[in-house]
């Protein structure tokens, strides 16, 4: 089986949800851990393999569901409903609002307190009008939690989460979630039909005030990307964005890297961009350019740009100074960063105090010319880079002589004085649960002590940031990883006896971390009284004030290649 999903679905890193399962089952195997047989079962793998076949079954069905429920299709949703069905129907009314915190006012909708015997159009025409008393329906997910299957038996019975994103009858966001207990049966066709479906609880959250537009079309930014079959580029890769005033205007442009060419939009200070950077020489370059970073690596007062790469990594020098207009001059070679990498992101800090910016790459893998050698603790990607700055005005490559070489699936790092002594530390987080590092900075070197300070993490790092999230004066750390309804579901099945990693596991299924920094860098994982903070396939984000109000917010961008069904994400 592991040597199925090697060879066919990572090598094209599906996040189908039937791969999704079968990935937990074989990191159960992994770990030395056999699947649980029902009493009668021959071969307890095929087992564990028949239940999630049928929950996944049942789990695309719901999908289609969603999809039709974000539709308004009232025909379709009804194809999933039995022609009788026990349970609840869908409540006509919300309940009142009350404030919670801030613009978000919170209700819930009143249920009926028993189950009774529903027929197909009263099911599905509470439903409908359900939804018929919003404006607008943005998305609609329904999601199986946790199930039962029967041997030889055609039934499921599961709990299921619901959410709904929408527009109430004011024109005002409202997100709505509920649970329910649903039953289905399958037909011969293959088909599921609902049987039960009894709602036990379902609130909304409204924000009464509307706080961000989408303006990228007017504002000169909207792009889109080639479909991803006919990308050129590295499978792979993912891009990114930064920004920095770079024509010193006052005003911030942006800079984004992408499949068939850098972006480099310049403020025109009336909310518009223009997109230059083939005019000033950082559209195409030699190598993919994964994430750009801005730093002035010479200290001359405007931004020069580095672009982590897959093949050699790239400086480009701004010229604004000395000569006065906007050019970048590839300067790669002399400056002493084109260093063949499989670079994914950097960071700019001054590791050594001499004033100047030394650049942290972190660096990833081929994927699919090269697979993890572990899915829970990848020790097998491309070594990490640090350029420090020397006094000439080039680099020296040195993270193997700082203790910084990681070899882990790096995705993002961040610098910060962790321990207030004055000087950077670093943190690396890693995909695979290849254990994220906390180095602690000791002026020549770095130690890695994650462990010992509260931070190992070996959940699918995806992105790293520090704040003060709760104001106290030191910096606190935002782990952006990966969720898995699915995965969480499969390792319900073994309790902490059968399974004496489960809790391993489980991380690496969680969500994004938060850890609360309790003073000179040791901390303490605060995610489940904070948040939880779910973000599914989670790149990115991190710790900004969103609101002005003097704390810091959390923002995770997730999602990955989008099909043209939920069920091919």
């Amino acid at each position: 089986m592991r040597a199925l999903i090697q060879a066919d679905c990572y090598a094209n890193r599906s996040v189908q949800l039937t791969i999704v399962a079968i990935t937990w089952i074989a990191l159960l195997a992994q770990n030395g851990v056999p699947c649980r047989a029902a009493p009668g079962a021959a071969d307890p793998d095929a087992r564990m393999e028949q239940i999630e076949e049928q929950t996944e079954s049942f789990a695309n069905a719901l999908l289609d569901l969603s999809v039709a429920v974000r539709a308004g299709d009232s025909s379709r949703i009804g194809a999933h409903f039995a022609e009788q069905v026990q349970g609840t129907p869908f409540p006509r009314q919300r309940g009142e609002l009350r404030h919670e915190t801030k613009w978000i006012h919170r209700g819930s909708w009143p249920l009926a307190s028993e189950d009774r015997l529903l027929t197909h159009a009263e099911m599905v025409g509470s439903l409908c009008t359900f939804l018929n008393g919003f404006s607008q329906v943005e998305d609609a997910r329904f999601k199986v939690k946790k199930s039962a299957v029967q041997p030889h038996d055609a039934q499921i019975d599961a709990g299921i989460a619901l959410w709904l994103v929408a527009r109430d009858a004011q024109g005002r966001r409202e997100w709505v979630r509920g649970k329910a207990r649903v039953s289905a049966r399958q037909g011969p066709e293959g088909g599921w039909r609902i049987t039960r479906f009894a709602l036990s609880s379902l609130d909304s959250m409204v924000s009464v005030r509307e706080i961000f537009s989408e303006v990228s079309q007017p504002a000169g930014l909207s792009a889109s990307a080639p479909h991803f079959l006919e990308r050129s580029d590295p499978g792979f890769a993912a891009y990114g964005a930064a920004v920095a005033d770079v024509d010193g205007d006052g005003f911030v442009d942006i800079c984004i890297t992408a499949p068939q060419g850098n972006s480099l939009y310049l403020n025109q200070g009336n909310g518009t961009f223009v997109d230059r950077a083939e005019a000033v020489g950082a559209k195409f370059l030699r190598t993919t350019s994964v994430a750009p970073l801005f730093l002035d690596y010479d200290n001359d007062g405007d931004q020069d740009l580095f672009l982590s790469s897959i093949g050699e990594q790239v400086l480009l020098e701004n010229r604004l100074k000395p000569d006065g207009k906007l050019v970048f001059w590839d300067i790669s070679d002399s400056a002493g960063v084109a260093r063949s990498a499989v670079g994914f992101s950097a960071v700019a800090g001054d590791v050594n105090q001499d004033g100047k910016p030394d650049i942290y790459v972190a660096c990833y893998n081929r994927y699919g010319e090269i697979l993890p050698d572990r899915w829970d603790g990848a020790t097998n990607g491309n070594p990490n880079l640090l350029f420090v700055s020397q006094a000439d005005g080039t680099f020296r490559e040195v993270a193997a002589e700082w203790g910084v070489a990681n070899t882990g699936w790096s995705y993002a790092a961040q610098f910060a004085d962790i321990d207030t002594d004055g000087d950077l530390d670093l943190y690396v987080a890693n995909d695979y649960g290849g254990g994220n590092a906390l180095y602690v900075n000791s002026g020549k070197r770095f130690h890695d002590l994650a462990a010992k300070r509260g931070v190992v993490d070996h959940g699918y790092g995806m992105g790293v940031s520090f704040g003060d999230y709760d104001n106290d004066g030191d910096v606190d750390l935002h782990v952006t990883r990966m969720s898995s309804t699915a995965g969480r579901r499969i390792l319900a099945r073994f309790s902490n006896e059968e399974l004496p990693h489960k809790g391993v596991l489980e991380n690496l299924a969680a969500g994004n971390a938060l850890y609360e920094n309790l003073g000179q860098g040791s901390y303490r994982e605060v995610s489940a009284e904070a948040g939880p903070f779910s973000g599914g396939w989670a790149w990115g984000g991190g710790f900004f004030d969103m609101d002005n109000d003097g704390w810091q917010d959390l923002y995770t961008p997730n999602g990955f290649i989008s099909g043209k069904t939920l069920k091919d994400t």
